[in-house]
This record gives C-alpha cells, sequence and structure tokens, in this order.
C-alpha cells in the first residue's frame, strides 16, 4: 500500500475528531442527534431564517426530553403506569356529533 494510503488509515492513534465521535456514540443517540442539527441549524446566519431555526431547535429539546422522561431512571425509580386508571386527568369530553344522543 502506498506511504500516503497508509496514512490516512485509522489506526490506534486516531485523531482528536474520530475519538470525540467514538465518545459521543456511547451516549444517547437522540441527545446527539439534537445537538447535530442545533450545530448545524446556528451556523446558518440568515436572519429571515433564525426564528425557524430556533423553532425547530426548540421541537428537538422538547422531543429528547419526552424520549428521556420515557427512558427508565437511575435509582430504582420507576416510570408511573400508562393506561386507564393511571392517575392521569381525566379525558376531555367532545361534543356530540350530530345525529348522537347524549349520554
Amino acid at each position: 500500500m502506498a506511504p500516503d494510503v497508509q496514512a490516512q488509515q485509522p489506526g490506534p492513534n486516531i485523531g482528536p475528531g474520530m475519538q470525540q465521535a467514538q465518545d459521543q456514540a456511547k451516549n444517547d443517540p437522540i441527545e446527539m442527534a439534537v445537538k447535530t442539527c442545533e450545530k448545524l441549524l446556528m451556523g446558518i446566519s440568515d436572519p429571515t431564517f433564525r426564528p425557524y431555526a430556533m423553532k425547530a431547535i426548540a421541537s428537538l429539546k422538547i422531543g429528547l426530553g419526552m424520549a428521556k422522561q420515557q427512558q427508565p431512571q437511575s435509582g430504582g425509580m420507576t416510570p408511573p403506569p400508562q393506561g386507564a386508571g393511571a392517575g392521569g386527568p381525566p379525558p376531555v369530553p367532545t361534543p356530540p356529533i350530530p345525529g348522537q344522543m347524549p349520554v
């Protein structure tokens, strides 16, 4: 193999960027995706696009928070039970459909 090609092959002494990527891969993939999207969107300097980027980042962070709530927590805590009778708020009544008798 040519020396210049061999120099491009990853070896035991990988660069700091590769090490950072490997360290991040051990983290939560959702969190890594949110951080990556945030970096990409914040790199766009168009003032017209900025509010849309901020809204997208906020939505992604909310999704990340929701996903973290669904994951089992350390410390022996268990997530609340899901389904009927789980202690959540009662369902909101909807208006009757035309032709339907009220209950």
